[in-house]
């Protein structure tokens, strides 16, 4: 369990930083981008299917498409209001894969 909460520690520390407002398109990335660049954060390791799942819905339903092509893209956030939805949406999902309420 210690080692989960390092891990969503990490996680809630990485996302918050990824959100960042660039880009133009008007679809952006799609799911599986968001998966694929979730799965590719080594802060994120080993989180299960269920948090990743649970994480992408989030950025698909509450992420504008420039946060989500900034996400993909690795780039850092600075506001403290989109630092915080994600972190929020991260430990919700983590406790979701967990099974706490």
């Amino acid at each position: 369990m210690v080692t989960f909460r390092r891990t969503a520690a990490g996680a809630l520390a990485a996302l918050g930083l990824a959100l960042a407002l660039t880009g133009c398109s008007d679809t952006g990335p799609d799911r599986d981008d968001v998966v694929a660049k979730i799965r590719t954060d080594p802060r994120m390791a080993g989180s299960p299917d269920r948090a990743v799942d649970c994480l992408a819905d989030w950025y698909m339903d509450n992420a504008t498409v420039e946060q989500r092509e900034a996400f993909v893209a690795g780039e850092s956030v600075t506001n403290p209001d989109e630092i915080a939805a994600v972190d929020g949406a991260v430990l919700n999902c983590l406790k979701l894969a967990a099974g706490t309420p």
